[in-house]
């Protein structure tokens, strides 16, 4: 498990998918700012026979409270379009009584510190809603910096939103390393 001072990273294992079938069907969880496509408790079993939730391509780890090793949400990372040398990233804060805690920047610190210290990557790169101020936040607190907005390109509650395009380099990644 990635550890941080509150929230520790870690892969999904078999004792999760009830928790997972839960969260990914439950559009309180996913909120306004995610596509409101439900996943099918079956589709999560497949993707867990399939790898596991964890690929090169792809890896969902979650997100636990130190206290009491609660699932409390999740974090992703996948290849970013064609270029071998980006990654994208997400999260989900699941219980919503935890959100606006800062545990969500945590989590994203710890996922931007994992790629960057055990893949070979110069690139991160996040999206969000423009309505998502929070999400927004938090990329910005992980050091993202705007690049502008991807207009219609995310389908939520039938119809198409604008997101805000943030990157992180690894060389501004590095500065931040070398300041803290």
């Amino acid at each position: 498990m990635l550890r941080g001072q509150r929230v520790g990273l870690r892969h999904v294992t078999e004792e999760d998918l009830p928790w997972l079938k839960r969260t990914s069907s439950d559009p309180q969880i996913r909120g306004p700012f995610m596509g409101t496509r439900m996943m099918t408790p079956h589709t999560v079993e497949q993707r867990w026979k399939d790898n596991g939730f964890s690929s090169d391509d792809a890896e969902r780890l979650l997100i636990c409270h130190l206290i009491d090793g609660s699932v409390i949400g999740d974090v992703v990372h996948f290849a970013a379009a064609r270029y071998p040398t980006a990654r994208e990233i997400g999260w989900t804060m699941a219980d919503i009584s935890m959100r606006g805690q800062g545990l969500t920047t945590e989590a994203a610190g710890l996922l931007v510190d994992y790629l960057f210290e055990n893949w070979p990557v110069n690139r991160l790169s996040c999206g969000m809603s423009v309505h998502n101020h929070a999400s927004r936040r938090v990329a910005e607190k992980c050091g993202f910096q705007h690049e502008g907005i991807q207009r219609g390109i995310v389908f939520v509650a039938g119809e198409y939103v604008d997101c805000y395009a943030l990157s992180l380099l690894r060389s501004d990644w590095l500065a931040m390393k070398a300041m803290a």
